[in-house]
């Protein structure tokens, strides 16, 4: 395979494989072995509640036109990768061109929101995606064609090594991947336990996995546990505590003795 097409299959993949993903995670929201989720509905309630709109319609809505943006990114994105994988460049670059416009409009749709929503961490995000669709665009499109050498791994003893490092690599970060995720996917749905940290002062440290049905079980968990104990207020850490830690949430529980 020659250089340019190997750059322009890579380039065909990385995108494909993003918004084939992107999509997957809209489909599949929750948390299950290993592959974590995002609950994006209630993140779109809570940028549209931000602004007042608190009808779920709105998010609703919302999220599914992003979804269909999404679906039709990847389609795009797809057809031409399976031109390119039949030779027919002509074909698979008009494809990668509408597939490249549509994520440039579905980006900009978002850095819009993202001020609107005053998000600053995803407005960048969505700002050099956008920038790395213009580079794409254009090494796939006029990478030179001078000096286009082919690349032969036949009978070639370094590509041998590699391979067979890659693969035992890749054999150890597996079973290291599954280990932990059989250890850890407990966290999905297991309460966790507090920690007196002052009179009637309980902390509760949620790990990664941990989501709002975690959330409502521990608190229920630590009711029934302590009946002699009334909560009076709860309060999530500041996030600047848990820079050092695993930790997805920091809860305090604010209690009093039963009267």
């Amino acid at each position: 395979m020659k250089e340019r097409a190997i750059v322009r299959f890579s380039i065909l993949i990385f995108w494909t494989f993003f918004w084939g993903l992107s999509v997957a995670d809209k489909i599949i929201p929750d948390v299950h072995n290993l592959w974590v989720g995002k609950d994006f509905f209630a993140l779109f309630v809570k940028f549209f509640g931000s602004l007042g709109l608190k009808n779920p319609i709105f998010a609703t809505s919302a999220l599914a036109v992003v979804s269909a943006l999404e679906v039709i990114n990847f389609v795009f994105y797809l057809l031409a990768i399976i031109n390119f994988s039949k030779k027919k460049g002509n074909i698979a670059e008009k494809w990668f061109f509408r597939a490249v416009f549509a994520s440039m409009i579905l980006f900009s749709l978002f850095s819009i929101a993202d001020q609107v929503f005053g998000d600053r961490f995803q407005l960048l995000e969505h700002g050099l995606f956008w920038l790395i669709l213009i580079a794409s665009w254009f090494l796939f499109k006029y990478v030179t064609n001078s000096e286009d050498h082919a690349i032969s791994f036949k009978n070639s003893r370094s590509f041998k090594f590699t391979v067979l490092i890659g693969f035992v690599l890749t054999i150890i970060t597996s079973i290291s991947i599954v280990d932990f995720s059989n250890k850890t996917f407990s966290n999905v749905d297991s309460p966790v336990t507090g920690e007196e940290v002052a009179s009637g002062v309980f902390k509760f440290n949620f790990p990664f996995l941990a989501d709002k049905l975690v959330w409502e079980k521990t608190i229920n968990t630590f009711k029934d546990n302590h009946p002699e104990l009334k909560i009076n207020y709860i309060y999530t850490g500041p996030s600047e505590l848990n820079s050092k830690k695993k930790t997805h949430l920091l809860l305090y529980v604010f209690t009093e003795k039963n009267k």
